[in-house]
């Protein structure tokens, strides 16, 4: 069984969420606002992210949550701890889903077409 983590209310984890149901594929969401995520978490998944992502790719940098910091926590150059510390922070800043199966991520963000490589 898959493990999406998320924000429920997400449109990309909404869209993500109906290609699972759509192609019958069974998961357990996971809300990030509700204290699922924690500092020995992140750490894994960021010391054992698979390619062509970084732990870098945790971080949406597009997003309001980013945009809304001030520039002071924008312009320090992020490590994988001061990224760990910004999601516990602000968990709405993690790029989100991020999909796992048997404790690895297989996709973070929802690209359909990758989806279909990676989860199928």
């Amino acid at each position: 069984m898959l493990e999406v983590f998320g924000i429920k209310n997400c449109n990309t984890v909404k869209k993500s969420l109906t290609w699972l149901e759509e192609k019958k594929i069974s998961y357990e969401f996971l809300d990030v606002k509700k204290s699922v995520l924690s500092e020995s978490l992140l750490e894994v998944w960021m010391n054992n992210i698979p390619k062509p992502f970084t732990w870098e790719n945790l971080i949406n940098k597009s997003g309001m949550t980013w945009r809304k910091l001030p520039d002071s926590e924008k312009n320090i150059e992020l490590d994988k701890k001061r990224a760990i510390k910004l999601i516990l922070g602000n968990p709405s800043i993690m790029k989100r889903p991020v999909i796992l199966k048997n404790k690895k991520i297989l996709t973070i963000g929802f690209d359909e077409s990758q989806f279909g490589i990676k989860i199928l």
